[in-house]
């Protein structure tokens, strides 16, 4: 099946290392998207009836092939693209395919990055005596069926985070003192990665 987890400069990677053929989404308001053919035999391409893909009915693969599809009106144009760009074995994401926001206001306060990775500057908080804050990540890249993992980048050995709530396009990140002592006023930076689910 296709790895849909895999993103290159912002955009989703598909890449497929088993299958002989592939069925294109819907070219209609469609996002361009990356694919690459991992396997050992030919991957064809086809778009959903009434469309094509670079004027035809299908489009084949080679090995290590490998396209970034680009939607024009109600059918699919294909450009040949470095297979070095998309790596099968990496895990994650490639550089270039995060970012980074800060948090202004109070600890509480919203944050929004619409990637599907990056970094979180928290404010300034003192999370001394079991405090526990909470706060939300907009994000469009997420989805309810989506697994945020998330890490302190920055922070102290009696803090811990975690996600507490998942919906479309949103989560809530909590972070809290887990011991009874005093933490000071500290600077969290947080990572995060989405990891693409469904249920």
């Amino acid at each position: 099946m296709p790895i849909n987890s895999v993103y290159y400069d912002g955009s989703q990677c598909r890449i497929y290392t088993s299958e002989t053929s592939a069925i294109l989404p819907s070219a209609t308001s469609a996002e361009p998207f990356y694919v690459r053919n991992a396997g050992p035999d030919i991957l064809v391409l086809n778009p959903i009836a009434g469309q094509t893909v670079e004027g035809v009915s299908s489009l084949q693969m080679a090995k290590n092939d490998c396209f970034l599809l680009v939607p024009q009106g109600d059918n699919w144009v294909a450009a040949l693209y470095s297979q070095d760009k998309l790596t099968v074995d990496q895990l994650g994401f490639t550089k270039g395919a995060g970012g980074t926001v800060t948090q202004t206001g109070t600890i509480n306060s919203a944050v929004t990055l619409n990637k599907p990775c990056g970094r979180i500057n928290l404010v300034t908080h003192d999370f001394s005596n079991n405090d526990i804050q909470a706060f939300t990540l907009n994000n469009s890249f997420i989805e309810v069926d989506d697994v945020i993992i998330i890490s302190l980048r920055d922070g102290d050995a009696k803090l811990y985070t975690q996600v507490t709530i998942t919906t479309d396009g949103s989560c809530q990140i909590t972070v809290g003192d887990a011991h009874n002592q005093s933490t000071g006023d500290l600077d969290v930076v947080i990572n995060f990665a989405i990891i693409k689910g469904d249920s």
